[in-house]
């Protein structure tokens, strides 16, 4: 079974994707991991590179071939941070032998964001074990971080030999050429009727990321059908001047995007549960909702049928300081500002 904390595999897949030049040694690397029939050597995959470059895409794109040759697989895909959170509610709940067997048993984890494991020895420990474990078992490992092995300061010395000993692929930032045939693949594929012209003005801009460069296209498509203006090379260099408002939001908008994103039902967002499941997306609700629109602490506070503005003030505090720790987090904020069109670059 294939499972991602906070997103379904269908939304783990579906967004289209191609593999440009400067990720053919990682994806290389990953295919000849997943294709191999016999237990392949090396057994661990580890991918660095900026936040934002492609990583979890890349991945992605190449998983449904392994699921499609092991379809009894064992397989996890989630982020160090959620690893983290599982060891720490088994600990409180002397639960530890069912969270080791649950991972242990993997033919494939998938654990992204390696790094945000810093200084947390207890954490990393049982990693290591995980690891030696899955590897006993003939099963695979692919890892990323924004980090390579060498750069990981505060880690165990026994973990970071365990990720030099498998193939350690770097993705390198996108080149111009690479930028503008990832935007005319995509626009191709969902059928945004931007041309090479207007798309060359997009790959300009060096500083954006593959995950930023999606987001560009969709928003450019959202303020195009609000305003009702042609996607013509004047209104693509008018947004990436900054000349063009992102569509107004709301409250209520914002809270049904999360829950889109999350998996989870307006009522339940909106009820007095604090199950961790349900506190999580609330808190990105408010956060959002404080970010994006005018509406006072005390209004949002109401639609979330609280009482008090201070839950609001909380829930902003905490992520803004989970989004530090966790791009899986951040990438998750930015998905949900795609849905609305007010992706903020």
């Amino acid at each position: 079974m294939m499972s991602k904390s906070g997103q379904s595999q269908q939304q783990l897949f579906d967004k289209p994707f191609q593999v440009c030049p400067e990720y053919q040694y990682a994806g290389t690397a990953v295919t000849e991991l997943l294709h191999s029939v016999e237990t392949p050597d090396p057994q661990l995959i580890y991918l660095y590179g900026p936040s934002g470059c492609g990583k979890t895409a890349l991945i992605s794109h190449l998983l449904p071939d392994y699921l499609a040759l092991h379809p009894e697989a064992n397989c996890e895909f989630l982020t160090a941070s959620e690893f983290a959170a599982r060891f720490a509610l088994a600990s409180s709940n002397k639960q530890i032998a069912e969270f080791q067997k649950a991972l242990r048993n993997l033919d494939l984890l998938v654990l992204e964001d390696v790094h945000s494991l810093e200084n947390r020895s207890h954490t990393q420990q049982e990693l290591l074990s995980v690891l030696d474990e899955i590897h006993a078992r003939g099963g695979r490992v692919i890892l990323s971080s924004t980090k390579p092995p060498g750069e990981l300061d505060h880690f165990l010395k026994k973990l970071t030999n365990r990720f030099h000993g498998g193939v350690c692929a770097a993705i390198l930032p996108l080149e111009y050429q690479s930028r503008l045939d990832l935007l005319e693949f995509w626009a191709d594929t969902e059928s945004i009727p931007l041309r090479t012209k207007e798309l060359a003005l997009i790959a300009q801009k060096k500083e954006y990321s593959p995950r930023e460069l999606h987001a560009v296209l969709k928003q450019l498509q959202t303020v195009s059908r609000i305003n009702r203006q042609p996607l013509d090379a004047r209104f693509v260099k008018q947004y990436l001047q900054g000349n063009l408002e992102p569509p107004r939001t709301s409250t209520a908008k914002i809270t049904r995007a999360v829950c889109r994103e999350f998996k989870t039902t307006l009522a339940d967002i909106r009820s007095a549960n604090r199950s961790q499941q349900i506190v999580l997306p609330r808190q990105c609700a408010m956060f959002l909702s404080r970010e994006l629109t005018d509406e006072s602490l005390a209004k949002i506070a109401n639609y979330f049928n609280r009482k008090n503005h201070s839950t609001v003030i909380h829930a902003c505090r905490q992520i803004q300081n989970d989004l530090e720790k966790s791009p899986g987090l951040r990438q998750q904020l930015s998905r949900i500002k795609q849905q609305l069109g007010v992706y903020l670059l």
